[in-house]
Parts: C-alpha cells; sequence; structure tokens
C-alpha cells in the first residue's frame, strides 16, 4: 500500500543550489585529514615500481654502489674481485685460449701500451668495468706498495657499508634463503624498501606536522600533503639506490630535532644527539652539507653549549669517524676519491678509464652563466622542474619579509644555503650530475624547502585563480616525478624537449 506524501520542511523544498565550480574555495574541515591517503598513495607507488624493475641496476652510478654491497657481504673487503658464481655476469672475462689472435696479441703487451684486455686473476677483461658483477664506469685503481694494482668504486664508502648491513641483516633473517648471489632481485628489491621507501615515508609523515601547524585550511593541508608525497624528486629517486634520497631524510632528522630544540625549547639529550648525528652523517653523504652541520651546530651552541659539547658532539663525531675509517679501510687514505678526480697519475687516471674519454655530457665544457640558469630554471632547473619549489620561495621570502614569522632565521638560512650550494655546483662542476632528471645533488636540500611550502600555498589558497596557479605548479611536477619513475638516472622531458627544440646538442 503506497504510504501517503510526507510534508517537506521549508529547507527542503528550496530549490537545489548550483553546483560548486572545481576552483571553488575548499572547507575548513580539520577532520579532513587525508594524510594516511597521499601516504598509502605512495608507497604503493614506490613500491610497486621498485619490485617492477626486472633489470637488477639502473646505471653505471648505482651499480657502482651496489658492487661495494656485494664485496662486502660475499667477500668481506671493498675490492673488485673477480667473481664466477655470479650468474647475472654473463660470462665476462675470459682465459688466454678464448681471445682471437688479434685479442691475443694485445692482450700479451704491457699495461701501458694497450687500453683494453687486462688480465685481473686468471682472465683477461676487455675493460676494468668488466670486473665487478655489476658493469660500471664509477670505479678507481689504487697502486698499493707491492704495485698491485686494485679496483674499488669511486663512491665514498660509508653508505654502502651501512646497506650492506641491511642486506647481510636480510641474508641471516631469511636463514640463507635469500642469498645476494642466487636471489638478487629479491635482495636488492627489499633492501631499496628498507633504504629508501621507508625513510621516504617517515621523511612525508615529519613534513605533515610541519604542514598542519603551519595552516588551519584543509585545502593547505591536503595540497601539501599531495605535492610532499608525490610532486618532488624525492619520490622518484626513492626507486634506485643513491646518496641523495638518504641525505635529503637525515638533513630533514637533523633540521626537524634542531627545530625542537630552537623553537620549541626542548632540551632533553636525545634531540641534541639526534640533530648532530644527522647533520654529521648527512655531510659524509653529501660533503657540502658541511655547511648544515657547522650552522646547526653553531645554532645548538647558542641555545645550550652544555648539551652541545656533550652529547651533540660526541654524536655527530661518530658517522664522521665512520666515514673515515671506511674510507682508510677502502683505499688507505682519509680523503675522497674524487679528490684525485682530473689529476694524472690518480685514481681515475689508469688505461681503459671511462674518465680518461669521457664523451657526451661528461665532456661539456658550457659558460658557467649557461651552466649556472640550466641548474636553477633549464633542462635541469631547480624550479622549473618541480616548480611546485616556487610556491616554497614564496614561503621563504614570506618569513623573511614580514614581521612577527616565527621561522625567520631558518628561512633566511635556507636561502642562503642554496644559494651557496647552486654556486659551487656551477662553479665545480660541469656535467650536471651526468645522465640523470634533475639536479641531484641538490635534492637533499628540497625537505629543507618543504617546510616553507604551506605559507606559500595560504597566500595563494583564498582565490580561485591561485588555486589554479597552485594546481598547474603540482601538475607539472608531477609529470617530471612521473616521467623519472621509469629510470631517474635518464634525461628528463625538459632535457628531450630542449634537444628537440635544438637548444643543446647534448
Amino acid at each position: 500500500m503506497d504510504q501517503p506524501d510526507t510534508p517537506q520542511s521549508p529547507a527542503e523544498q528550496q530549490p537545489a543550489s548550483e553546483s560548486e565550480p572545481i576552483l571553488a574555495r575548499p572547507p575548513s574541515c580539520s577532520a579532513m585529514d587525508l594524510s594516511a591517503l597521499f601516504m598509502i598513495l605512495a608507497a604503493g607507488l614506490l613500491i610497486g615500481t621498485v619490485v617492477q624493475q626486472a633489470k637488477l641496476d639502473y646505471c653505471p652510478n648505482d651499480a657502482s654502489r651496489w658492487n661495494t654491497i656485494y664485496y662486502l657481504v660475499k667477500h668481506g673487503t671493498y675490492e673488485y674481485l673477480p667473481d664466477y658464481q655470479v650468474s647475472w655476469m654473463g660470462g665476462r672475462g675470459k682465459t688466454l685460449d678464448k681471445l682471437t689472435p688479434k685479442q691475443r696479441r694485445i692482450a700479451e703487451l704491457p699495461p701501458d701500451q694497450k687500453d683494453t684486455w687486462f688480465k685481473i686473476g686468471d682472465r683477461y677483461y676487455q675493460k676494468p668495468s668488466e670486473i665487478p658483477p655489476f658493469w660500471t664506469i664509477d670505479m678507481i685503481r689504487v697502486v698499493g706498495e707491492d704495485g698491485r694494482e686494485r679496483y674499488f668504486s669511486s663512491k665514498p664508502p660509508l653508505f654502502p657499508t651501512c646497506v650492506a648491513g641491511v642486506v647481510w641483516l636480510i641474508e641471516k633473517l631469511t636463514l640463507g634463503w635469500a642469498d645476494f648471489t642466487e636471489t638478487p632481485w629479491f635482495i636488492i628489491r627489499t633492501t631499496l624498501i628498507i633504504v629508501h621507501v621507508i625513510p621516504f615515508l617517515v621523511l612525508v609523515w615529519i613534513l605533515r606536522g610541519y604542514i598542519h601547524r603551519a595552516s588551519e585550511s584543509w585545502f593547505v593541508h591536503s595540497f601539501c600533503l599531495a605535492a610532499v608525497a608525490l610532486g618532488t624528486y624525492l619520490t622518484a629517486w626513492s626507486i634506485t639506490l643513491n646518496n641523495h634520497a638518504a641525505a635529503a631524510f637525515t638533513a630533514l632528522l637533523a633540521v626537524h630535532a634542531t627545530v625542537q630544540i630552537w623553537y620549541e625549547n626542548r632540551r632533553a639529550w636525545y634531540w641534541f644527539a639526534l640533530a648532530g648525528f644527522c647533520a654529521a652523517f648527512t655531510a659524509c653523504l653529501e660533503l657540502p652539507a658541511g655547511l648544515l652541520a657547522v650552522a646547526l651546530c653553531a645554532g645548538l651552541l647558542v641555545k645550550d653549549w652544555k648539551r652541545t659539547l656533550t652529547v651533540g658532539l660526541p654524536a655527530a663525531a661518530v658517522p664522521t669517524l665512520a666515514g673515515l675509517l671506511t674510507n682508510y679501510l677502502a683505499i688507505g687514505r682519509l680523503r675522497p676519491a674524487y679528490m684525485d678526480f682530473g689529476k694524472p697519475g690518480g685514481f681515475y687516471d689508469y688505461p681503459g678509464s671511462y674518465w680518461n674519454e669521457m664523451s657526451g655530457i661528461d665532456a661539456l665544457a658550457e659558460p658557467k652563466l649557461v651552466y649556472l640558469m640550466h641548474i636553477v630554471i633549464g633542462h635541469h632547473g631547480f624550479f622549473l622542474l618541480t616548480p611546485i619549489l616556487l610556491l616554497a620561495l614564496l614561503g621563504v621570502l614570506v618569513h623573511l619579509l614580514r614581521s612577527g614569522q616565527s621561522h625567520r632565521l631558518l628561512a633566511g638560512f635556507v636561502l642562503l644555503l642554496t644559494a651557496v650550494l647552486t654556486i659551487f655546483y656551477a662553479c665545480k662542476s660541469n656535467n650536471y650530475g651526468g645522465t640523470c632528471q634533475g639536479p641531484r645533488w641538490m635534492f637533499w636540500i628540497i625537505p629543507l624547502w618543504l617546510l616553507f611550502l604551506p605559507r606559500g600555498v595560504s597566500l595563494l589558497a583564498g582565490s580561485r585563480i591561485g588555486r589554479g596557479v597552485c594546481y598547474a605548479l603540482l601538475g607539472v611536477s608531477m609529470v617530471s616525478v612521473a616521467f623519472a619513475l621509469r629510470t631517474p638516472w635518464a634525461d628528463s622531458w625538459a632535457h628531450l624537449l630542449f634537444r628537440q627544440l635544438k637548444w643543446i646538442n647534448y
């Protein structure tokens, strides 16, 4: 039986209003916290990308570190040695009877009279780069006092040593089922998730706290979380073994601990220990980050010199001494290997070395102003490829120019640090970090910029046009990130576009 119509209230009798436009001002609703959603999206994206990669390594750069890790875990040495048990090497290295007559004639020449077919162990290799399990050009030769030639990774050994500890632990916890020699894919993928993906998610969570404290706007919260989780190169570079993503994580931890001491008046010993340890570890991962370590140490001394000297500095000494020790164990000296780069007779100067016959982007000699432009707004541009950082720049400027801003000193330091870092690399390098997407040497300061993203977004969030600008900048940034997920060790979309337009020829 049909029910009689129920009388409608006056509110229900009102005609439905027109739908809100897409860019309309969003509601201010603190209950709508999308943090978990964006972290799940980032975790799913990164883990899925990591495990779908069939190739063990991405390029000679990460291969160099994987070689060090392999030799530490399986042989207990930093030296590149022939290992004929490695199944994925594809039969590199030949015995003398397997060489062609021409190859044999070359192989029997003295080392200083040839640039190919070198004898290492009981086999001959066309280039020294074929010796380790993962093919790489990022290697050096060290001639010992006994005259024996030894080959090593050119990368600072502290970070690979730490990762080797993770690999060793995986092998032990799986009771030998997972073995670097027998199951390299499982070892490498699991290690990447532990070393890069999980720290990245922690980084997002830490920045979430700053975002929520900086604004009460739901739009600012959600937009900034999306940018942090999906809109910078830290996302894409968390899929490959590298020191830059690791340094970004430790740099944020160091600054976060310092903020607790400086601005929140925390005096617990562990904040000083965390600040000192992470600042020094960041400097071990990225040498120019020594500026960060010195600045944070000075700031802590001003606030509490006793805790800084008794807790902070001893904590900083741990990674510092570890870095020096591992460097000495690897190459027999305290100074980093790359201080020999370009030096005749140095570590990089040996028969068959790629660095004696560089080509492409590694052989560039652009005018420094052009090079500087490309680092900032060009094909490797800090602001072109991830323009979301322009909003962070706006936030930095607001903190500097408006009175009453709480983090003015930190904002000024971040801007100064970025300027010094940019000028340093413009003067000391010429190859943009090789074939890679983005200015990878500057990635470790990205989290420091993201601290000021909410303030910049807040200025534009009040208008439809402003929110449209924010969406556009985030969209371009996410295109760059998505483009790099295939492999960060490749040309960016901007680099390909510049080449297509014939603005560059490399």
